[in-house]
């Protein structure tokens, strides 16, 4: 039969099995956890692999360890349960069929037990790999101590045994007489620092301007509060502006929103009616 000898070509995830245990075989050259990958990946034929030159050459390598060590002997542990699962599962690849090719009931059976044994290997792949993930954490944590928590044994002895004599209705109703009593949450203004503002007096001056012009004069409403110390005069003014267009006293143009505002006083107008925050009621 022709076949095709791998390499291991490709990374491998790391598992319990020995680790730098490899095989060089006629149709596999690397890793023993690669060539498990292979065979559960229908990649290599397992009836093309020698399992006794695998097995001769773990001897080989487990002669060479320390088999004192607990993960030494896992390793091993391992490595022979891996092998009965290779073993059977050759055996039932190589059951013969009839003289037309087709196999017996008993056959048919031994195929079974063979793909379950591949479920097997693989499942058992995912268990070493979930190990080594576990090893990896414990390892990475293993400077790591919990504290435990409590009083200190010299500073507990300082405080004062605790005597409970309320009990469960008479907490209850302390905590309800709290709650009842708590002062209503208000709203604090002290942190706003706006300075009061005289209206009239804002509005006085934005007429005075006004009448100061000349017969077809105007002004801008900037120029009207260039003077302003604070938004809240600019604000004042702006709204004696409104009242007065209301009163039809001054006529504005503005070309498009946000523009310049022009303002001018209407000629043959007297002086405004009061004007008073009630305007914008």
């Amino acid at each position: 039969m022709a076949f095709e000898r791998f390499e291991a070509d490709r990374p491998y995830a790391p598992s319990p099995t020995p680790e730098g245990f490899s095989v060089d075989l006629a149709v596999f050259s690397g890793p023993f956890d690669a060539l498990l990958s292979m065979i559960a990946e229908r990649r290599v034929d397992l009836t093309e692999v020698a399992l006794s030159q695998v097995t001769d050459e773990f001897l080989s390598y487990v002669r060479g360890l320390d088999l004192g060590g607990e993960r030494n002997m896992d390793a091993a542990s391992a490595f022979l349960d891996v092998a009965a699962v290779l073993v059977e599962a050759k055996s039932a690849a190589l059951l013969p069929g009839d003289e037309h090719g087709e196999r017996d009931e008993r056959s048919m059976e031994a195929l079974r037990e063979r793909d379950l044994l591949f479920a097997r290997l693989v499942q058992y792949r995912a268990f070493k790999q979930a190990a080594m993930a576990f090893r990896e954490r414990d390892d990475a944590r293993a400077g790591v101590f919990a504290h435990p928590g409590g009083v200190d044994d010299s500073y507990a002895a300082m405080a004062p045994q605790l005597v409970w004599t309320m009990s469960p209705e008479g907490l209850a109703a302390l905590a309800a007489a709290v709650l009842a009593n708590a002062p209503v949450d208000r709203v604090a203004v002290s942190q706003l620092h706006v300075p009061p503002v005289d209206f009239h007096a804002q509005a006085r001056i934005v007429v005075g301007r006004l009448r100061r012009l000349g017969p077809g004069e105007s002004t801008t409403f900037a120029d009207l509060t260039g003077d302003a110390r604070e938004n809240v005069e600019v604000a004042a003014r702006f709204l004696a502006v409104l009242v007065l267009f209301k009163q039809g006293s001054i006529q504005f143009k503005q070309r498009a929103p946000f523009e310049v505002l022009h303002l001018r006083w209407i000629a043959g107008v007297g002086e405004p009616e009061d004007i008073g925050e009630e305007e914008f009621l």
